[in-house]
């Protein structure tokens, strides 16, 4: 069968070549690192199982279950960073619980992140979304609403309560609340997270009726703000409002969101602001980033295309070689993806059949 590209690899190249239009460089990743580095930020992780081993000097180290932690370990300390990867981390299957190999394209922006560089790499998760040709929407958050009535709540309340918040599971969250000990404003607040989604217009109201401290209120103008530059850019189309966007607290401040593509039933972007990452880590400045996970993307993007190339090219073996290659780039400096062939393979679907004759390819009529 050809070598044609996946129509998910046609999407990563195509990010590829939009993150390096912003000025994002890619990033040279390792494959391993020191388990007890991952050890010390195991709560950063989507999950705590880390697959380690022994290397010959006797260290303990770990394929690398997360590529944020490795880009902020080495990130330099003056300046605004533009980076990109392409990698794959190795973490627990949701759906089987057994160590697989996991694909991710993103980007991370460290340094003195202000509002231009917020909406730029909302831009980019947009774009990035579009790319995979499928319909999508980004529901945009932000941690600054809840993190003061959460962290009232004592650690394992708070990991429960963040659980059934992502779940929107408004039931069990308030009977959880019921039993905790949280002033009626803030339980008011935490209880309606899950109910706290929908558009801009229609949320951003609610969720202004239960604000009671200036950083909840300042939480929302921000993202008013940003909604308002996505309109501009004429992005907003699939944004949406989603309070129950919820990343770790001891991490993440700020903007978050996650992605979502049709026939996908997970998520397949994350994103979100990290500037406690950064100083726990011991860095200045601020973190900002997303991952979009490919083989989320892959299980949608694989239904095969209505054609595996725009034309098939058939050349007898007896042809001149100059003069079929010379055809083809013809062809192909038409932006038309070519296979050529002595004989079409089995199975093999193209827009058009072409054959070679007179030192050019024709249409095959018959």
């Amino acid at each position: 069968m050809p070598n044609v590209l996946s129509a998910q690899e046609r999407a990563v190249l195509a990010m590829r070549s939009l993150y390096e239009s912003y000025g994002y460089t890619r990033f040279p990743m390792r494959r391993f690192e020191e388990y007890a580095f991952y050890l010390e930020n195991k709560s950063f992780l989507r999950s705590e199982s880390v697959l380690s081993f022994t290397d010959a000097n006797g260290r303990l180290m770990a394929l690398k279950p997360d590529v944020t932690l490795s880009i902020v370990k080495q990130a330099q300390e003056d300046g605004l960073q533009r980076l990109y990867y392409n990698e794959s981390v190795y973490r627990l299957s949701p759906t089987d619980h057994e160590f697989t190999e996991i694909g991710q394209i993103g980007v991370e922006m460290l340094g003195e992140i202000g509002a231009v560089g917020a909406c730029e790499v909302l831009r980019l998760a947009v774009e990035s979304l579009r790319l995979t040709g499928v319909r999508y929407v980004l529901d945009i958050g932000h941690m600054g609403f809840a993190a003061q009535p959460l962290a009232a709540l004592a650690p394992q309340e708070r990991q429960q309560a963040m659980r059934l918040i992502r779940q929107k599971n408004a039931h069990e969250l308030g009977a959880l609340l019921d039993a905790c000990d949280l002033a009626p404003q803030a339980a008011a607040l935490v209880a309606a997270l899950p109910q706290l989604s929908g558009s801009f217009e229609d949320t951003l109201p609610r969720a202004r009726a239960l604000a009671f401290t200036d950083a909840q209120r300042e939480a929302l103008d921000e993202l008013k703000a940003y909604n308002g530059a996505l309109r501009r850019l004429g992005l907003n189309e699939c944004a949406r409002l989603d309070l129950s966007v919820l990343n770790d607290l001891d991490y993440y401040n700020g903007l978050v969101f996650q992605g979502y593509i049709e026939g996908a039933p997970r998520m397949v972007l994350s994103g979100g602001r990290y500037d406690r990452l950064m100083r726990k880590l011991g860095k200045k400045g601020g973190g900002l980033g997303f991952a979009l996970y490919l083989d989320e993307v892959g299980r949608v993007l694989s239904v095969p295309a209505a054609d595996d190339a725009d034309v098939l090219a058939l050349y007898a073996p007896g042809d001149d070689p100059v003069q079929v290659l010379s055809a083809l780039e013809v062809l192909r400096g038409d932006g038309l993806r070519v296979y050529a062939a002595s004989q079409a393979p089995a199975g093999f679907r193209a827009a058009r059949v072409l054959r070679f004759a007179n030192g050019v390819f024709e249409e095959v009529t018959d």
